[in-house]
């Protein structure tokens, strides 16, 4: 029986030339296009999975960030208000948040046998990466785009202007494309979804703890402040800050540098683990 996969996809011919010639892009593009829009009908009927991405962060909205605010000193924070120093870091946690649920979807595909039907249909196997990508990033940056206008109407009011938000996509979309990266790659090498909840648990909350997300660099003793130059989320928040509220304490330059070699390395990750993946199946 012809499955349902192979079904959905176009039944064109698979090219056998140069990976540089326009027809093996086309392909490329289109198969990733197929399994992209599978990825997106499914997390929109997914009520579970956009209810479970965005209920921790909006607790800390509505708890933390506004329950906070009359007991921190905020002209010491150099922000207007203690929720607009913490929504930066509120959406870096929903940005990976994201991107484990991203992985989560190539794992269990992988699991119920789906990749294997993604395998011997007629698109390049890349296709099936660079789908999972694609979808993660999508779902997180509208998800992160929720968290900023409930931020926006608790009250920590945008002073970048557009060009700032665009700024603010820009490191967002860095940071996602290196945890959906790394997320992808752990998810090609799990053999359980316990063990991969495990793994990406135990690196959750430092790094959010360990970075600059809830309190300014200035005030972390020394060996915190060391970590958390070496932990992104750092650099995202910052950048986040900066474009978005007018704050931060580190170079742009630094911020977009240290994200882009960031994204870079956690994709080649991701990539060497999904064609060690299709290379032994």
């Amino acid at each position: 029986m012809q499955s349902k996969v192979e079904q959905s996809v176009p039944t064109y011919p698979v090219a056998h030339t140069h990976p540089g010639h326009t027809a093996a892009w086309v392909e490329l593009w289109r198969g990733a296009w197929v399994i992209f829009r599978k990825h997106m009908l499914k997390f929109r009927s997914n009520s579970m999975e956009i209810g479970g991405t965005l209920g921790w962060p909006l607790l800390w909205v509505i708890t933390f960030g506004v329950g906070m605010e009359r007991v921190v000193q905020v002209d010491v924070l150099g922000s207007a208000s203690y929720l607009a120093f913490i929504t930066p870091g509120i959406i870096a946690l929903t940005a990976l948040s994201g991107a484990v649920n991203s992985g989560m979807t190539l794992l269990e595909e992988k699991i119920k046998g789906i990749l294997k039907e993604y395998f011997v249909a007629p698109i390049p196997r890349m296709s099936i990466l660079l789908a999972s990508t694609g979808s993660g990033l999508v779902k997180t940056l509208l998800q992160s785009l929720i968290i900023l206008v409930i931020a926006v109407l608790f009250g920590a009011h945008l002073t970048g202007g557009l060009l700032g938000v665009m700024a603010a996509l820009v490191y967002l979309g860095l940071y996602v494309m290196g945890f959906v990266g790394f997320s992808n790659g752990v998810a090609a090498r799990s053999k359980s979804i316990g063990g991969y909840h495990m793994l990406l648990f135990v690196l959750n909350l430092p790094l959010l703890f360990l970075s600059n997300a809830l309190y300014p660099l200035e005030a972390m003793p020394l060996w915190m402040r060391v970590l958390a130059y070496l932990n992104p989320t750092t650099y995202a928040v910052d950048g986040l800050r900066q474009s978005l509220y007018g704050i931060g304490s580190l170079p742009p330059w630094l911020n977009v540098l240290v994200l882009v070699v960031f994204a870079v390395i956690c994709t080649r990750y991701g990539l060497t683990s999904f064609r060690r993946l299709f290379e032994h199946s």
